[in-house]
């Protein structure tokens, strides 16, 4: 039986003390409540926020996707002292409180600024608080980072000198990029995917602000469903929910793991 080294143990129950810290919240959600009392919860709304949350989340994946693929062929092969300073912009929506970034969205978007009147001019009928559209820009501003340093972190690590390889052996650029990189950052890509995924379900603050209600099905996201449960009708119903939430998403992201594996076995 192979001998553990000394740090293995010292390490040991900050590892167990972290893990308690994480499941111990989560096992309280889950167990709060009755089984029963969960049910009899579905029926306040909880599952038709869900669907909307998680559609709008996978969308919002979807576009931190397409713009991460240019964005770090870019930033990657530009190494001008502009470009870095430009690159860290890119982790400043993390700094920045949530509810401050509804604020900035309102004051970009907003038919009476100038880009939303901008808008207004090319689609006379455009709306933005309260719709999908707000959602959608809020939560891609927010999230897109953790897409575009995953990538980013795969690419100039594993993925950039196969690329190279591949044009020294005579290959065009698009082709060593295509044929070589792309497949090689699919886990990068679906990792990526998740973690804006995530991201995206957990945004309250900023969606307080933009999309209190989507019109016209007067639709809560999840995090602001459960906030005006908790605010309305106190903890009981807030706790169902926040578990009914739990429980899906750790089933959801359990299969996308799952699938993680699968595509690189």
């Amino acid at each position: 039986m192979k001998r553990r080294e000394y740090l293995y143990y010292l390490f040991l129950p900050f590892f167990v003390i972290y893990l308690l810290f994480l499941l111990i919240p989560i096992i309280r959600v889950i167990t709060f409540e009755s089984f029963s009392y969960i049910l009899e919860d579905s029926s306040t709304g909880i599952w038709t926020s869900l669907y909307y949350t998680y559609g709008l989340a996978f969308i919002v994946s979807l576009l931190s996707i397409g713009f991460a693929i240019p964005y770090v062929y870019f930033i990657s092969r530009n190494r001008s002292r502009t470009a870095r300073a430009l690159d860290s912009l890119i982790e400043l929506p993390i700094m920045i409180p949530h509810t401050v970034v509804g604020i900035m969205m309102l004051i970009t978007f907003e038919p009476t600024m100038p880009l939303g009147h901008l808008i207004t001019e090319i689609y006379p009928d455009y709306v933005f608080d309260d719709t999908f559209f707000a959602v959608i820009v809020t939560l891609f501003f927010l999230s897109s980072t953790y897409t575009i340093r995953t990538v980013q972190v795969s690419y100039l690590k594993n993925t950039m000198k196969y690329e190279s390889v591949g044009r020294t052996l005579g290959m065009k650029p698009w082709q060593s990029y295509f044929s070589i990189s792309l497949p090689l950052m699919k886990r990068a890509l679906l990792r990526g995917m998740i973690l804006s995924w995530a991201r995206s379900i957990s945004e309250v603050g900023s969606i307080l602000i933009v999309a209190y209600y989507i019109f016209p099905g007067f639709i809560h996201l999840a995090g602001v469903f459960i906030y005006s449960q908790f605010i309305g009708t106190g903890l009981p119903l807030a706790v169902a929910s926040s578990s009914i939430l739990i429980f899906t998403g750790v089933i959801i992201l359990l299969l996308m793991k799952i699938l993680e594996r699968e595509d690189n076995a």
